[in-house]
């Protein structure tokens, strides 16, 4: 529980929060503060819920959403005056892609794949706090540019039509999770700094969670986050060691601590999904496997595959990409019929493109392909369709530099049913474990313990924040188990 602020503490508060304020000029000049929440913008954060809980995968519900919710609220409270607990609506998304936001009317989202990368509760105030800044300094209304997130489908039309259907991108979910300008971070770092020192946290905490959100690729075995497809805090949110280094000068600067609660935040996350949720599929390395489809196949190497509610995505150095997707389809239509649908839904048109149809692996499929032009130059595009069912039709759309369309065909082959070994592993996923360090133990004997498939070592010094130290005997950390 957070210590009440004593009056004998209230002047160092008032100075800490004029040092809060001293910060470069993009952002000295602090906004009016808000007071209440409006009913219009309680309408249009009503309206964008719906959407942005879709878009993420629904909501996660239970005890660990209940924790974040109560920290969410004090720092929205703190946030607009006037507003009550009531007022603020904070919810935890069933997403493994780091990123948080928030929309008028008191909405406050966090993903499951941030709350990982978190150690303490401070962390997470600060992250709500950044979050409720951009809402009181009414950023949403002043950005300027496109929103980067949609479904993967509109990603690929994309490419495909140099733009035209980009335009779905923006609507949706998409119009609130766009990034945001350098001096609108800058002003919302500070606000969510000045709002966790109302609430009694550190805020310190501030600086080690961007440098958490800079261990993400570690975590995740990545040389670099991914930033296309779905929007992730890189692409919202860009972290630099510019950003990470002013934020610090100016927690140093209000000369005030506060509480870290890393036990309590610890105890929340104890048990918490990590990565994809098996109901969305599981993607291992370039592989992808469904347990409730009983659907599975494997990318070409090199391909970095991202899962979303809506789709899964394949993209590669070279440009390459692939989506795969589930389409709705008329009782008894043709597969052809299928494939002039996608391409019309997906190019705008139906292009002179080569058709076969054959079994594969005990599924009828039916395989299209064309040479396109788009702004990216000649692109070899695939629409292969295939029918698991009499009611349920599958499509894998492909996207590639001319002449490197062939590349996919180990893609197409692999499309299958699982096996019951490869269902039950699925069916599994992994969550966090939260451990205490015995004597003895050390990163070698404790990232043993971890399951993913990469740099184990790695993943868990990065999991954790550990650099350059040995670990303490009695401290509690985190690791990645089946």
């Amino acid at each position: 529980m957070l210590r009440s602020i004593g009056t004998m503490a209230r002047a160092v508060l008032a100075a800490s929060l004029l040092a809060v304020a001293a910060v470069p000029a993009q952002a000295q000049r602090q906004p009016q503060a808000l007071t209440g929440l409006s009913q219009k913008d309680r309408q249009i954060g009503a309206q964008a819920n719906k959407q942005i809980v879709a878009e993420f995968g629904g909501a996660v519900d239970g005890p660990l959403a209940d924790y974040v919710r109560v920290v969410g609220t004090k720092i929205g409270m703190a946030s607009v005056p006037g507003s009550t607990a009531g007022d603020w609506k904070v919810t935890v998304l069933n997403s493994p892609v780091p990123n948080a936001m928030a929309t008028p009317g008191g909405y406050i989202y966090i993903t499951r794949g941030l709350l990982a990368m978190i150690n303490n509760e401070a962390e997470l105030a600060s992250v709500l706090g950044h979050e409720a800044g951009h809402v009181a300094a009414r950023h949403s209304d002043k950005r300027q540019g496109r929103a980067v997130i949609g479904a993967l489908g509109s990603v690929a039309a994309a490419v495909l039509l140099g733009g035209q259907a980009a335009e779905a991108v923006n609507y949706g979910a998409g119009a609130w999770v766009a990034g945001f300008s350098r001096s609108q971070e800058s002003q919302a770092d500070t606000l969510g700094m000045r709002y966790a020192i109302l609430t009694g946290y550190d805020p310190r905490a501030a600086a080690s969670m961007l440098e958490a959100l800079d261990r993400v690729a570690a975590v995740e075995g990545r040389d670099s986050m991914e930033r296309g497809g779905v929007a992730s805090v890189f692409s919202t949110h860009p972290v630099t060691a510019e950003r990470v280094q002013r934020v610090a000068r100016q927690a140093a600067q209000t000369g005030v601590g506060g509480a870290l609660n890393r036990e309590a935040y610890l105890a929340a996350i104890d048990g918490m999904r990590f990565g994809d949720s098996p109901d969305q599929g599981i993607i291992s390395g370039s592989s992808f496997r469904h347990a409730s489809l009983g659907l599975a196949f494997d990318a070409p190497q090199g391909f970095q595959l991202q899962n979303s509610p809506q789709a899964v995505g394949g993209r590669a150095q070279d440009g390459s990409q692939f989506i795969f997707t589930g389409v709705k389809v008329q009782p008894g239509q043709s597969l052809q019929s299928v494939a002039q649908q996608v391409w019309q839904q997906t190019a705008g048109q139906v292009p002179q493109a080569s058709y076969s149809e054959r079994r594969i692996n005990n599924f009828d499929a039916g395989l299209s392909e064309a040479r396109l032009s788009s702004r990216q130059g000649m692109m070899d595009v695939g629409v292969h369709v295939f029918r698991v069912s009499p009611q349920d039709v599958y499509v894998i759309r492909t996207i590639a530099p001319a002449g490197r369309g062939a590349q996919f065909q180990s893609l197409i082959s692999s499309f299958r049913r699982m096996s019951v070994q490869e269902a039950q592993a699925a069916s599994q996923g992994r969550r966090i474990d939260v451990i205490t360090v015995r004597p003895g133990d050390s990163a070698d004997s404790l990232a043993r313990r971890m399951s993913p498939p990469y740099n184990r070592v790695q993943s868990f010094l990065a999991l954790n924040g550990i650099a350059n130290r040995p670990l303490q005997p009695g401290e509690q950390l985190k690791i990645i188990v089946n």
